[in-house]
């Protein structure tokens, strides 16, 4: 099996014990960065709803071909993808009269071709990559119940632990782990978080260690 194809497998696994683990029938599940679909496709195999936004149109369109087939397999769930931003998703909620009513937000950010590395390896805009994702799941609790959860699934890059840097800056702004798996054929982790009492600001990315190295 082809390396980015076991990754996609772990992503998807963890989505699905996510999910079902997390959340029931009712639950609405969002996903602030949904690319192609990994985390709506489980959603909808769980049985529930889910609603992704992304910015691409030629990954909304995967996305949503992804969902149809997923959906006329009998399946449940629903899912539907915003063509937009993460503040498109948190308007067209609240415009809706559905403010506090997702349970869950999920997302696996695609390190692979967002992240950029120079000639040497270095990972030149990791920190921009680690605060977009964070950003992102930390204003969907403008649209969250209370006791909802927020969850990243992510992986290593050369030299630098993702998941490790990732954690450390949600909770510098508020958010407390509640749960991590790890899929160690592959490395890719799922990092679930509950939010505080109020979140802060996120860190300026001067801050976020560019050159994060893995963990000991």
């Amino acid at each position: 099996m082809r390396p980015h194809a076991s990754r996609q497998r772990s992503v998807a696994t963890l989505a699905r014990q996510t999910i079902t683990t997390y959340t029931d029938q009712d639950s609405l599940l969002l996903d602030p960065i949904c690319g192609s679909g990994d985390i709506l496709v489980e959603a909808v195999r769980a049985g529930r709803m889910a609603i992704g936004v992304e910015h691409e149109p030629y990954w909304v369109d995967m996305a949503r071909t992804r969902i149809e087939r997923a959906t006329d397999s009998g399946r449940e769930g629903f899912a539907a993808v915003v063509n937009g931003s993460v503040d498109t998703l948190v308007r067209m909620l609240a415009d809706e009269g559905r403010p506090d009513q997702a349970s869950m937000v999920l997302t696996a950010p695609q390190t692979g071709t967002t992240l950029r590395a120079d000639d040497e390896g270095t990972t030149s805009n990791l920190a921009e990559f680690i605060a977009g994702s964070v950003s992102s799941v930390s204003r969907c609790t403008q649209v969250t119940a209370a006791q909802s959860l927020y969850g990243v699934i992510c992986w290593p890059v050369p030299s630098v632990d993702i998941p490790w840097a990732i954690e450390e800056v949600f909770t510098a702004v508020g958010f407390t782990l509640v749960d991590r798996q790890t899929v160690h054929s592959t490395s890719v982790s799922l990092l679930l978080f509950s939010r505080g009492d109020s979140i802060r600001e996120m860190p300026d990315e001067g801050n976020i260690g560019s050159n994060r190295s893995r963990r000991q």
